[in-house]
């Protein structure tokens, strides 16, 4: 709201002020172009919504056109609320139109919200490290338990319609192998012939996970799922299931992690981020405002009058909690 000022905009002159406002916007401004905030586009009840206020409320990039019609529609919205605004201040009985309280609370908490979060922005420190996952993951083990089996995999699959190699065996024997040499070998053979791979076995995937990598037969998953040698996987095409290729893969499972387990670290990293991160936003809060306290006590700009009335508080003393 403003005070009504010389410069009014009536309704047939709106988009001559609309105008003014998109060139001012892209910095065309004329040598006798009023500033937006100096503008009046409508009044109601001495309150003033001035062009500024309106070009606050649209959205960028509209034609002088479009402009109108959202000016028009911004404006009577505007007026409905400053009417039923008056009628609630003319017509309400005091106690029910004292909002002052409840506007003093909320401006606090949006000051409150604000340095907290520019605060959070300055001080948080963010980095979580391996060890901290690690130790989280061993001290409450509990809250990070599998919902499915988990698989650790050596693998790798063959071009569509391709024919197993002549060599399948010899293929087979390195992939079972423990041999780091011998792993590289059939490592650089796969990246050659661009054959899609994963020899390391570190990473846990659920069977559905490895699935969308490897084709695996669900008819033969529980098979392939318990078998403690390579698997030669050959799944002929079928067009009724919307499989147009004969697939073939190599696959073995070497690490196997049943359903309820404690979860791998890497499987839930982001979750115990998330946790950890939490407590030491809330310790981080927690000290700011102990230390504001503080503060406040030793500037004298706080006091308390031990009248009776309530229990008596020491000044630091803390009553965050910094657990989730």
């Amino acid at each position: 709201m403003h005070p009504a000022g010389p410069l009014s905009c009536p309704t047939a002159g709106l988009l001559a002020c609309l105008s003014a406002c998109l060139l001012l916007a892209t910095g065309c401004k004329g040598p006798d172009t009023a500033a937006p905030s100096a503008i009046i586009v409508a009044t109601a009840y001495g309150d003033v919504l001035t062009a500024a206020d309106l070009k606050a409320d649209m959205p960028a990039g509209l034609s002088t056109r479009d402009s109108a019609g959202w000016a028009d529609r911004i404006i009577a919205d505007w007026h409905q609320r400053r009417a039923i605004v008056h009628l609630a201040q003319t017509e309400l009985p005091e106690m029910e139109r004292n909002f002052e309280r409840e506007v003093a609370q909320y401006r606090e908490a949006l000051y409150l919200h604000a340095y907290e979060d520019r605060y959070l922005r300055e001080h948080l420190d963010t980095t979580v490290t391996s060890a901290e996952l690690q130790a989280c993951l061993d001290e409450q083990p509990d809250l990070f338990r599998t919902a499915e089996p988990l698989y650790r995999a050596r693998w790798m699959v063959f071009p569509d319609e391709a024919p197993f190699p002549r060599d399948i065996r010899g293929l087979q024997k390195q992939l079972a192998s423990n041999d780091p040499e011998e792993l590289s070998a059939l490592a650089s053979r796969c990246e050659d012939a661009g054959m899609p791979h994963d020899l390391d076995a570190e990473r846990w995937w659920t069977w559905g996970e490895l699935g969308a990598v490897v084709p695996l037969d669900p008819r033969k998953a529980s098979r392939q799922r318990s078998s403690r040698r390579v698997t030669k996987i050959d799944w002929p095409a079928d067009t009724a299931a919307g499989r147009a290729l004969d697939q073939r893969a190599l696959l073995l499972v070497t690490e196997r992690l049943a359903s309820g387990a404690v979860s791998p670290v890497e499987r839930v990293a982001d979750r115990i981020t998330e946790l950890l991160l939490h407590r030491r936003r809330n310790r981080t809060l927690s000290d700011m405002r102990q230390q504001a306290v503080q503060a406040a006590w030793a500037e004298a700009a706080i006091s308390k009058q031990d009248n009776g009335a309530a229990p008596a508080v020491s000044p630091d003393r803390n009553p965050q909690n910094d657990t989730p």
